[in-house]
């Protein structure tokens, strides 16, 4: 089980990394308008949780070292915006998954011709990603419930 939690780790801290790099290059836009900043303190909170859930692994779970309780309040919070935002990509993309047709019209209106396969397999892969991100987060809240020892005042 701690080999499969690593792994999601890994997946989700390298989407992250992508993320903090697409929120630093677009802060101009992010700042356009405030359904944007929305947006972007969403993945912010995504890259915050997978910051401190890391921090987490490293320090209570591999090296059994107790941490600061401001530890659990940083990966609490963010962890919910997180939950809340893998949510939306499920349910957004299950429902895009069984009618593809929404998104490939939307791109023709644009000019942009993207071939059907492609739309699919990019849905799955967010879907994917909304799953792991999902699992991530419920399994973080249960693994610190387990180690509330490690968490000093």
């Amino acid at each position: 089980m701690a080999i499969l939690y690593k792994i999601l780790s890994i997946l989700l801290n390298t989407v992250a990394l992508f993320l903090a790099i697409s929120i630093v290059m677009s802060i101009p836009i992010l700042l356009a308008s405030p359904l944007n900043m929305l947006s972007a303190f969403m993945l912010l909170s995504i890259v915050l949780y997978a910051w401190f859930s890391n921090k987490f692994l490293k320090t209570v779970l591999i090296k059994q070292e107790p941490v600061k309780a401001s530890l659990k309040d940083w990966i609490k919070v963010n962890g919910v915006v997180s939950l809340i935002y893998s949510l939306f990509i499920i349910l957004g993309m299950v429902a895009f998954i069984a009618n593809p047709d929404v998104i490939l019209s939307q791109m023709k209106e644009m000019g942009v011709e993207v071939p059907a396969k492609s739309i699919t397999v990019l849905l799955y892969i967010l879907l994917a990603f909304g799953i792991v991100l999902f699992v991530h987060v419920v399994w973080t809240f249960v693994l610190m419930r387990r180690n509330i020892a490690f968490f000093k005042s």
